[in-house]
């Protein structure tokens, strides 16, 4: 890989020297609200989480009846500072606003306003072949997801215009790539699965898919949004997608994170294929643990019922271990470039 991005493994032995994940944070508050996009007839599911009064009591809580939470629904709002920095977060193919919920809890306790927008077609219960396929939807789901909160009296006060960043998940993690600048090129993701047929995320009928699609001669458009000055990607998905003059765009601070065994996204291919292309692009690389890894951590429903997403591919993984050093990783990089 050239010198043009930053490489670091990351270890279990790294946690022992970071302290508490909890040094200095405080309770979070949530809250769920509804925009619309009315160019597109698209709606826009947003789950916001914030800084709460700090006497508001908390206990653990679920999303989407398997994931972990803190967050205290409808919590007040802590009353200073007044304008918080801002980061969206875009979830994975068929993921939630819940997804991510780990690292909204932890940016919004460390002094962030955070907030998930579900992309529309290609989420959790509302999933389909055409949505999984059009992924150049998806940053303007958090674009226009930007401009209804800045719209909207009830939290626009509080939002620093100045300081908004985003970070995804695997499908998210492009999307926020392509926020930065980058132009997704579909015919090059379907060379690959020529090439490799049988490859994960790879569908015999893709290409029927796109061609049926109203917007397809949308798909390599530039979605970059100067608004968002810092995006940090986990797992990055449609890395075979983008050749280095698709990336030329994208010259804000780029974070990287994945595993070197994802199973569904793999590193070189993925992660390590945009760190590589990006200029000053950081990727910091897991030794062990699967794609799903950077989902919330799952209760014990979730563990039994949902094993593909909540039961990581190696048993010696400790998933809450894994989140306590990424979650650090990202606040240190929104710290570092949105404070």
């Amino acid at each position: 890989m050239s010198m043009g991005f930053h490489r670091v493994m990351l270890s279990l032995g790294w946690l022992a020297l970071s302290g508490c994940a909890a040094s200095g944070a405080g309770v979070v508050g949530t809250t769920k609200v509804s925009f619309e996009d009315t160019t597109r007839h698209r709606p826009l599911v947003t789950r916001l989480w914030y800084p709460a009064d700090p006497k508001t009591k908390t206990k653990p809580t679920t999303l989407d009846w398997i994931f972990v939470a803190r967050g205290v629904p409808g919590a007040p709002m802590a009353a200073q500072p007044e304008k918080l920095p801002l980061v969206l977060l875009s979830h994975g193919t068929g993921g939630s606003t819940s997804s991510l919920v780990w690292i909204a809890e932890y940016l919004a306790a460390h002094g962030y306003l955070v907030a998930a927008v579900e992309h529309f077609g290609n989420a959790y219960g509302n999933n389909t072949p055409e949505g999984a396929i059009a992924q150049w939807r998806r940053p303007v789901d958090l674009s226009r997801a930007l401009d209804a909160l800045l719209a909207d009296s009830r939290f626009a006060s509080r939002i620093d215009a100045n300081r908004v960043g985003a970070a995804g998940m695997s499908s998210g993690g492009y999307t926020v790539i392509a926020l930065a600048g980058g132009t997704y090129h579909p015919e090059r993701m379907g060379a690959g699965c020529q090439d490799n047929p049988t490859r994960r995320g790879c569908r015999p009928d893709a290409r029927a898919i796109l061609e049926s699609l109203p917007d397809r001669d949308a798909a390599s458009l530039s979605y970059k949004d100067p608004r968002f000055r810092a995006v940090f990607a986990l797992a990055p998905a449609l890395g075979p997608g983008f050749a280095a003059e698709d990336l030329r765009e994208v010259t804000i601070p780029v974070g990287i994170v994945a595993s070197a065994q994802d199973e569904w996204v793999p590193l070189a291919d993925n992660a390590g294929h945009y760190a590589e292309l990006i200029p000053g692009a950081r990727l910091t690389v897991l030794p062990k643990g699967g794609h799903f890894t950077f989902l919330a951590v799952c209760n014990d429903q979730g563990r039994e019922r949902a094993k593909d997403i909540c039961v990581d591919i190696d048993p010696t993984v400790d998933r809450p271990a894994v989140h306590e050093q990424v979650e650090k990783l990202v606040l240190q990089f929104f710290d570092t470039h949105l404070k």
